[in-house]
């Protein structure tokens, strides 16, 4: 299981998030900072809905993974 970690940066003041893995809280994705929490939460949101049929392109066999 995942979860997503929102945190505003104190070095920049920018929001960020992170998916984390619920067993053992390690990073496994950082998303790129946005000026607003609202644009964060947004963006986790059509992550959320898009996730669980996102299709995978290897760009080292230039085709789509199976």
């Amino acid at each position: 299981m995942i979860y997503f970690y929102v945190h505003k940066s104190t070095a920049n003041g920018q929001w960020y998030f992170n998916i984390r893995s619920a067993g053992n809280h390690q990073v496994i994705a950082t998303s790129e900072g946005y000026h607003n929490k609202q644009d964060a939460l947004s963006t986790i949101s059509v992550i959320r809905k898009g996730a669980a049929t996102a299709r995978v392109y290897d760009a080292s066999t230039e085709q789509w993974a199976a």
